[in-house]
């Protein structure tokens, strides 16, 4: 009986991983596929020209410079502060500030050209590392200009007003007993209470985090590529 118990448990476990698995991929691909894929081509554009321009000046540096590679606990925690950061910047409506984190693609080179100059990693590891760092940083900018999004939406739903010219125009025609006139005020107010509507969203936090902390995961196994 207990063996039954446990099976009926573990497939309850299994379906609801994959119940949620199945839930984030159609978030991803339906509010921030298309979003992550135009970032990480620029992030990793503006990347791979900073690496190259970077790691060819390297040989003019002088290594006598007090300069040390940055340690793997301070990498850590920069890509959990940096995530987080980028995505909460979602908050402020009408401005996608979260955008601002596509620096980060020259940043990151910086401490990749000090551990090449000192020779403790490899070239091609800390273009991989990097890479990968810089695709998920895509992804937290992704969520932080979604979160933008729809902090606009509420803004605007709750910032709506009460009172408009057009009620005023409508108590006119209505003393004036012009019908097709109210009628028309009274379509553009039902489609104005739509559109408000609308904007009445909920804001995912449990996708944000979930994909958020899947993007630090992935950017500290970017970090220790670099290592290598």
């Amino acid at each position: 009986m207990k063996v039954q118990n446990n099976n009926v448990k573990k497939m309850n476990v299994n379906l609801n991983a994959n119940s949620i698995i199945e839930q984030l991929k159609k978030f991803y691909n339906e509010n921030l596929k298309k979003k992550h894929i135009v970032i990480s081509v620029i992030s990793i554009i503006l990347y791979t020209l900073t690496f190259i321009s970077m790691m060819f000046s390297s040989s003019d540096m002088s290594l006598a410079t007090d300069v040390t590679p940055t340690s793997l606990i301070s990498q850590i925690r920069e890509c959990l502060f940096l995530s987080f950061i980028i995505i909460l910047a979602g908050i402020t409506p009408y401005v996608p500030i979260s955008i601002m984190g596509i620096m980060q693609a020259i940043i990151i080179v910086n401490d990749m050209v000090v551990r090449h100059i000192c020779g403790i990693s490899f070239m091609p590891t800390l273009y991989i590392g990097g890479l990968i760092q810089i695709i998920f940083y895509s992804l937290c900018i992704s969520i932080g200009l979604y979160y933008c999004k729809l902090s606009t939406k509420k803004n605007k739903y709750y910032h709506q007003s009460s009172f408009t010219f057009n009620d005023v125009k409508k108590q006119i025609y209505e003393i004036r007993k012009d019908d097709k006139k109210v009628e028309e005020i009274n379509k553009k107010q039902e489609e104005k209470a739509r559109k408000i509507q609308e904007c009445n969203v909920k804001i995912p936090y449990l996708n944000f985090v979930i994909l958020g902390a899947v993007s630090v995961i992935i950017e500290v196994i970017g970090v220790l590529i670099t290592k290598i």
